[in-house]
């Protein structure tokens, strides 16, 4: 997979769709690609090294103790984790063959100090997707 062909799943994203052309070449050029196969552990359970991850392409699940989540191509896992500097609780497994770039401490400090606006942003959509629980819990209790 090439770079453009990253940048294009980059900008279909929630988080990444209005960051400028510059901060994606950077996330692309230097997050981390890692292959995965059906079955493999992507991020293990209460894991050391705080990491994201960004779903190229194929499937994974984040393994919930009641549902699992589906991750596919443009699914972001893992930023609230860099944020507060917590490991997530749940392990991500792979559904399938696919690639996801891994957004570690160090690039994601890296980009907070090099693009200014990317904090705001992520906060923005954090928010939204709180936002978007909070409708969907409100749905299921009324």
């Amino acid at each position: 997979m090439n770079i453009d062909q990253i940048i294009t799943i980059l900008k279909k994203t929630s988080l990444f769709r209005d960051m400028s052309d510059s901060f994606l070449y950077a996330l692309a050029f230097s997050a981390e690609m890692t292959s995965f196969s059906t079955g493999d552990i992507l991020i293990k359970s209460s894991e050391k090294d705080i990491k994201a991850l960004i779903i190229i392409d194929g499937r994974a699940f984040v393994q919930k103790k009641a549902n699992p989540i589906e991750l596919k191509s443009g699914s972001i896992i893992g930023m609230l984790a860099l944020i507060n500097n917590q490991s997530m609780k749940d392990p991500v497994i792979a559904g399938s063959k696919g690639n996801a770039l891994i957004l570690d401490r160090d690039l994601f400090d890296k980009l907070t100090t090099q693009f200014d606006y990317f904090p705001k942003q992520l906060i923005n959509y954090i928010q939204s997707h709180l936002d978007d629980q909070i409708e969907e819990l409100s749905k299921i209790i009324n």
